[in-house]
């Protein structure tokens, strides 16, 4: 990714799909800079996170879209191979259909869907976009789960120095409740026992559901942060 300065960030797989250069401010401080480069670039979404007051980025006009919980689990034999009898296996690139309808059709709490000037339509691919990118080589291991040769979810696990990292996980509308989330999150710490110190995810404060699900497989809350978006 490219810098603009020392405060801008280019992000060029959003870019693509929201149809102008996207960068992200690494300092809230900073906003009423930061817009003005954005502007001069030509910028149709700066985003910033922070986990202190977001004042400055209100008064920049920044739109805060959500508030991020990030968990960590380290007791990985809680719920090690509790699978439930759901077939989990690696993905792979003939998986990428069946993925990409699901997260087009399952993710609707990120920041870009909480985002009322994005239209769903371009949540909805960037997210198929980004879990076959995922499946392409850019996770470090994609589980997939179903029965009968169907894919009913996945999940996307990056590789970080002594920490996985859940990227992104989805479960097919029809085929939620029926414990796939948890048959893939059991195999993700199965697979990543002995390898890191712990397994970590984020989710939306927004979502209960989500965090009740993390915290019953003995995910504990590790930090909060709000993002926000400014658009022209």
């Amino acid at each position: 990714m490219g810098n603009r300065g020392d405060i801008l960030t280019e992000r060029p797989f959003e870019a693509e799909h929201l149809g102008g250069p996207v960068f992200d401010c690494s300092d809230a401080g900073r906003a009423e800079e930061a817009v003005r480069r954005g502007r001069d670039a030509g910028a149709v979404l700066i985003s910033c996170r922070t986990e202190g007051d977001g004042e400055a980025l209100s008064a920049a006009g920044f739109l805060k879209v959500e508030t991020l919980v990030t968990l960590e689990c380290s007791s990985f034999k809680a719920v090690g191979a509790q699978t439930g009898g759901v077939p989990v296996r690696a993905g792979g690139a003939g998986d990428i259909p069946a993925c990409r309808g699901i997260a087009a059709e399952a993710l609707r709490w990120d920041r870009f869907h909480a985002d009322p000037r994005i239209d769903n339509g371009v949540a909805d691919g960037l997210k198929a976009d980004w879990i076959e990118n995922d499946l392409k080589g850019r996770a470090d291991r994609t589980f997939v789960a179903g029965t009968g040769g169907a894919v009913a979810g996945f999940c996307a696990m990056l590789l970080r120095p002594d920490l996985a990292v859940i990227d992104l996980i989805a479960v097919a509308p029809g085929e939620q409740g029926k414990g796939i989330g948890r048959a893939l999150v059991a195999a993700a710490i199965d697979h990543y026992r002995g390898s890191v110190a712990a397994i970590r995810v984020g989710t939306q404060a927004a979502n209960p559901q989500s965090l009740t699900f993390y915290h019953s497989l003995g995910f504990k809350e590790v930090g909060r942060a709000d993002t926000w978006h400014w658009m022209p």
